[in-house]
Order: structure tokens, then C-alpha cells, then sequence
């Protein structure tokens, strides 16, 4: 909260100062002006909640400077004081319905109980000005969602009526989406709302307005909307600017609908930005996606499974990255397809390199101690198409690296992993029945794994069934009871003992810690 106090004797508004500054009051800043004209200039440069000014002064009353303040600042309380019982003055203060009329000399006394009044009645406003805008805030939330929809026509107009909008037949619109992969939730308050303060500056130069909803913690929907239909440049700074914003706290992407007229068309430009964001798999984070119309190729994607398979099994590292690009370029400028059908065909070439990869003992998707991860898997949590040609790419790297190093495991080791990954879950799983399935005696598969790995069969099996079962604590839907069957433990007490010992935490306090 700040004070102004406005009176032509240094003396006294440095003595009511001080003597402010020895009560009680929540008052962050006090600020004092020698005349009615400086205290005009501080109030509109300071923007005090409260002003305590003496009535008479030179060049500019206390009345006059208060109907100037509270003409650009009405929420302004006001709180008039004079040496003079001068009914002319205290109508004035009556009909700029100031807060008080104080009479010098001051009552300390009385001097508080008007402050503390006027810090009430400012409280008041404010809490009243906060419910009106939230309320506003919700209503134009409502309206953004029912422009979003066609049919909702009369709905929105009816209330853009009500919320004083000038939204009429002929009024332009075109839709930004910001698809976020942080929760908007998440992103930083402070930041997010100056660059909302800015937007609204740049739209009110650009002659623009806009009324916006989030959905989902993940699209913040604007509709963008003037009496007269915008230039192209006016839609590219306002895509622009909103990048600008979210480039610094997330990857996203972007997506500007065309221009139409009229509430009734809202959602066509809604609609366009959407279908926008569904190719987006097709382009990079952080893009501007905007309706263009990209000739159709006819050329389907190259099919070269065969070639890649045949150049990894000859050890040809550069026939096999240049074949992924070929086949990344065929998908990106041939036939339009969807995302899935790009995954679905990216599929086929990882698996293919997995299995030479198996081939030579060398696993592609799994560590010592780590939990392995499906290919599949994999592939869905690539966002782009950039992401998804990056991992196979790493993946080849990777098989290649392998191979020169000849880092490739004894191959009876990676049998005997591959075996437990496969049976994790049989509590009963003993080394009798590894011994068996590689058809080895059980004290030779023993030595050589405990020579390989440093680890015994049974450390082994127990490290890798509870990370496995980390895996599972991090989805709320397994009830702990279940997932230590999940992963091969028949006694429930056991495993959260076992898991104790290995982690440090039980399994309950390890899923509320990562759930948190």
C-alpha cells in the first residue's frame, strides 16, 4: 500500500510522516509533495492508494488535485484535512465522497482511525475489483470456447454483448493455438503474466483485441478479432510474439487459422489451427504452423527394409545411415501420411537392427541393471518426426559402436539375460532352470556369469526384478500388493524388505516420493 501525503508546510507533512510511520499501518511506501500541481504529478506517476492532502494550497487546491486524481484514478481514497472549518471545502470533500475530513491540528488518534478506514474501503475495492475480473476473466474463458464451436453463434454474441464486446457480423477473427508439452500449470507466473501484459499492447497498436481459454493444462486458444480485417504482417507479429514468449519456457508449437468474418466462422479458422497441429509431427519444436497449401506429392516413401538389413548384416555402417536418410527424405517430401503410418514404418527398421543386433549379441534396448525398454515404446514417445529419425539414427550409431569395439556379451551371458528378462516374473525361477535352457551345468553358468557380469545370478535377477518393479510404482494404477507378484515375488513382506535393502526407501515411501 502507498500513502501521498500533499500539504504546503514541510513541517507538517514530514511531522504527519513520522508520525504515520509509529502506527500500525500496512503502509509499504509513504510519499510526500509540497503542493496540489507536485502532488497531481506523483499521484499519476506513483499511483498511491490513499492521499491525505491539506485543502488549501497554492497553485492548485487539494479539491482540484483530488478530481484530477481520481478522474484518471478512481479507486483513489481520499482523505482531506484543513485548519479551517469551511463548509464550501467539506461539501467539496462530500461530493468527491472522500473517505474522511480531518480538521488541524491532527488527532493522532483521529488521523488513525481515517487511515485505517481508508485502508478498509481500498481492501473492499480491491477484493471487489479482483471478484469482477475473475468473473470476467471466466466469462471471456466461456465465450473463447463458444466461438471454438459452430452453431454457437447467438450464445457468443449474446454474451460478448453483456461483457460490452464489439463483436458484431462483420467483425474479423483468426485463431493461434500454442500446444504446449510442459503444463501451463507448470510454467513460470511471473514471466508468463508480463508477457500477457505485453501482448495486450502489442494487440491494442496493432488496432486488435482477443479473448482466450485454456484446455487441458496444455492449448491456450486466442481469438484474435478487429472491425477491420488485419494485414498479413499484423497476424505475423502476433504469431511471432507469443513464440518469442514460449521459446524461453517450453517446447511447443504454434498454430495460426486463417482470417474469416464474422462469429459464425470462428470455428473454421479454430478448426484449421487444430488440423494445423496434427501434422505437427512433421516439423520442429517451437514452430510457426500456418495454412499454406503444400502441393501433394505422389511418390510413397522409399522402401529399402531389405537393403538396410542386408547393409547391417555386411557390417556397412555409411550404406545403412545413408539409407535412413533416404528413407527420412521420401517420407518428408513423398506422399503425405500420417504420424502413425510413419511409426509404424520406422518400426520395421528398428526391429530389423535389433535383431542384427541380437545376432551378434549385442542388446540395442536394454543395459546392465537398467529396465529394457520395448521398442515400441520407443517409438511412441517421439513427439516428431525429427525425434523419431534421431533415434533410429542413435540406434545405428550405436549397433556400429558396438561391433568395433567388439563390446558384443559372451554369448552365453546375454542368453542367460535374455532368459531372465523373459521370466522375471516366475517366483519359482531358479539357476536349475537357466542352467537347463542354455544346456549348461549350473556351477559353469554360475563362474562364467559372476567372471562377465561381477554380479551372481541371483544379485541379478534381485536387482533387475526391483528396478522392474520401479517401473511399476510409477503408475497408480498397480496396487503394491500386486506388482511384487508382478515381478516374481510370492511374499509381499519379502519384497518390501528386499526393496529396502536396495533402495533405502519401502516401496510405498519410493512411490510417494516419485508421485509427489
Amino acid at each position: 500500500m502507498k500513502l501521498l501525503i500533499v500539504d504546503d508546510e514541510k513541517l507538517t507533512r514530514e511531522g504527519i510522516r513520522d508520525s504515520i510511520a509509529r502506527l500500525s499501518l500496512p503502509f509499504d511506501s509513504i510519499l510526500l509533495a509540497d503542493d496540489g500541481v507536485h502532488g497531481l504529478e506523483t499521484a499519476v506517476s506513483e499511483q498511491p492508494d490513499i492521499v491525505l492532502t491539506d485543502v488549501r494550497m497554492p497553485r492548485m487546491t487539494g479539491v482540484e488535485m483530488a478530481e484530477a486524481i481520481l478522474e484518471k484514478n478512481p479507486d483513489t481514497a481520499i482523505i482531506f484535512m484543513s485548519a479551517y472549518s469551511d463548509k464550501e471545502y467539506l461539501k467539496a470533500a462530500i461530493k468527491l465522497k472522500a473517505v474522511r475530513y480531518v480538521e488541524k491540528p491532527l488527532s493522532l488518534s483521529e488521523l488513525d482511525d481515517a487511515l485505517a478506514e481508508a485502508l478498509l474501503n481500498c481492501q473492499v475495492r480491491s477484493h471487489t475489483r479482483s471478484a469482477v475480473m475473475i468473473q470476467e476473466k471466466e466469462q471471456k474463458g466461456h465465450l473463447a470456447h463458444l466461438l471454438s464451436l459452430p452453431g454457437s453463434e447467438a450464445a457468443a454474441l449474446e454474451l460478448s454483448g453483456q461483457l460490452e464486446l464489439t463483436i458484431g457480423p462483420a467483425t474479423s477473427f483468426f485463431t493461434i493455438i500454442v500446444d504446449s508439452m510442459t503444463p501451463l500449470s507448470e510454467l513460470p507466473e511471473i514471466p508468463m503474466d508480463e508477457a500477457r501484459e505485453n501482448f495486450l499492447i502489442l494487440l491494442k497498436a496493432l488496432g486488435l483485441k482477443q479473448v482466450y481459454a485454456f484446455r487441458s493444462d496444455r492449448y491456450v486458444i486466442v481469438h484474435i478479432y478487429s472491425e477491420k480485417k488485419p494485414d498479413k504482417e499484423a497476424v505475423k507479429r502476433c504469431a511471432l510474439f507469443l513464440q518469442e514468449s514460449f521459446d524461453k519456457y517450453c517446447r511447443f508449437f504454434l498454430a495460426v487459422g486463417p482470417i474469416v468474418t464474422g462469429a459464425a466462422s470462428v470455428h473454421l479458422s479454430y478448426e484449421k489451427a487444430k488440423l494445423l497441429l496434427e501434422n505437427s509431427f512433421f516439423h520442429e519444436f517451437n514452430s510457426i504452423l500456418t495454412d499454406y497449401d503444400k502441393p501433394a506429392a505422389l511418390c510413397p516413401p522409399a522402401d529399402v527394409l531389405m537393403d538396410f538389413g542386408l547393409a547391417l548384416s555386411e557390417k556397412q555402417k555409411e550404406k545403412a545411415l545413408e539409407l535412413a536418410r533416404l528413407l527420412h527424405d521420401s517420407i518428408l517430401n513423398g506422399q503425405p501420411l500420417l504420424p502413425s503410418q510413419v511409426k509404424d514404418i520406422y518400426y520395421k527398421y528398428l526391429v530389423k537392427l535389433d535383431e542384427n543386433g541380437i545376432m551378434n549379441y549385442i542388446s540395442l534396448w536394454s543395459s546392465e541393471g537398467v529396465n529394457p525398454q520395448s521398442i515400441w515404446d520407443s517409438v511412441l514417445r517421439c513427439r516428431t518426426f525429427s525425434e523419431l529419425h534421431s533415434l533410429l539414427a542413435e540406434k545405428i550409431e550405436q549397433y556400429f559402436d558396438h561391433l568395433s569395439r567388439d563390446t558384443g556379451e559372451n554369448p552365453l551371458v546375454f542368453q542367460v539375460k535374455e532368459y531372465l528378462h523373459q521370466n522375471y516374473a516366475i517366483s519359482s525361477l531358479s539357476v536349475l532352470d537357466v542352467s537347463e535352457y542354455v544346456n549348461r551345468s549350473s556351477s559353469y553358468i554360475c563362474t562364467l556369469f559372476k567372471n562377465e557380469t561381477g554380479q551372481t545370478l541371483n544379485q541379478y535377477l534381485t536387482n533387475y526384478r526391483i528396478k522392474k518393479s520401479k517401473q511399476f510404482l510409477g503408475d497408480p494404477r498397480y496396487k503394491i500388493a500386486d506388482i511384487s507378484s508382478k515381478v516374481g515375488y510370492s511374499d509381499g513382506n519379502y519384497y518390501s524388505k528386499t526393496f529396502r535393502k536396495l533402495v533405502g526407501l519401502s516401496p510405498s515411501e519410493y512411490r510417494e516420493k516419485i508421485l509427489s
